[in-house]
């Protein structure tokens, strides 16, 4: 730790503290997360050791940067690239994109899932406070916590992890699943984004369960046939027929260059006015630790979905 200067404290919450710092000489800003051991199960330590090891291997403009971390008798310290923005902070400000600007999130994060999936690995924890903004406007997955490690394309045992809100409809099954799973996350984060709430919301935990497995997704008629397709894909209740890998890639909603998007972009900012992305780096997990809370208050068989 000789090597940075803790400036701030930017978060708080059951995972531990996060800083913002700067690394000493060089003045690169970085943010720092300590995770403190105590409390913590055999189980959690791993996660924690997993996360290091995926993001220490990952390099990818979409993901974000492991530069450092350490380990000590007491506690966990990662240090990453610095993103000032947070996508939840996004949803709660503005509430709905326009269809422009959820083209290019979504752009971006398909290539973070692409090479995540290419390297076998699955996230299991896609929502919009694992998912930041760095500079200009770049998107950041982040948090691998619940991350997980495959050999190969076949499904896998029933180890559930992640926040019910964003989760498949075969995690709540408690069925075997597969990287897909990540995918109907990210086409649940793309809907929120254009209709200003998730395909399936409630309080309830047990009705949002039901309500994700069996009920039909609404689209609205002012969403354009590209984007409704997508979601369509990405929001089939059937594994087997969601979209996967290489078609996504190739879907017409997010074919478009970075040039092409950015010339679109200014164009309708100047005609509506539109804000650009200036969410505060805070790290918000209300939902999901409301949702752990209620999730203990169900018989032990629902219990599962959170504990795996």
């Amino acid at each position: 730790m000789e090597k940075y200067h803790i400036l701030e404290r930017i978060g708080e919450g059951s995972f531990g503290k996060v800083y913002r710092g700067r690394r000493k000489y060089s003045g690169h800003v970085v943010a720092l997360k300590f995770v403190s051991k105590q409390g913590k199960s055999v189980r959690d330590l791993e996660n924690l050791r997993q996360e290091i090891r995926i993001l220490h291997q990952s390099d990818h403009c979409n993901i974000i940067a492991m530069m450092d971390s350490f380990e000590t008798d007491k506690e966990f310290c990662m240090v990453t690239e610095y993103a000032q923005g947070e996508l939840f902070q996004v949803i709660k400000d503005e509430r709905s994109l326009s269809e422009c600007e959820i083209r290019r999130i979504a752009i971006q994060l398909v290539q973070a899932l692409h090479a995540l999936h290419s390297n076998n690995i699955i996230h299991r924890d896609i929502k919009p406070q694992n998912i930041l903004i760095g500079s200009k406007q770049q998107i950041k997955l982040c948090d691998f916590g619940f991350a997980r490690a495959i050999t190969n394309d076949a499904s896998l045992v029933k180890s559930i992890k992640g926040t019910p809100l964003y989760m498949a409809p075969e995690l709540l099954q408690e069925k075997p699943y597969n990287h897909t799973v990540d995918l109907w996350s990210l086409g649940v984060i793309l809907y929120e984004l254009a209709v200003g709430k998730p395909p399936f919301y409630t309080e309830r935990i047990v009705l949002l369960i039901q309500m994700i497995v069996r009920d039909e997704v609404d689209y609205p008629s002012t969403m354009s046939v590209e984007l409704q397709s997508f979601l369509k894909g990405l929001l089939n209740k059937d594994p087997a027929k969601r979209l996967k890998w290489p078609e996504i890639l190739e879907h017409p909603f997010v074919q478009e260059t970075p040039k092409q998007l950015e010339t679109r972009l200014q164009l309708e900012r100047q005609a509506h006015s539109l804000p650009r992305f200036s969410a505060e780096n805070e790290l918000h997990d209300a939902f999901m630790e409301e949702s752990e809370a209620k999730m203990m208050s169900l018989p032990i068989s629902m219990r599962k979905l959170s504990n795996g």
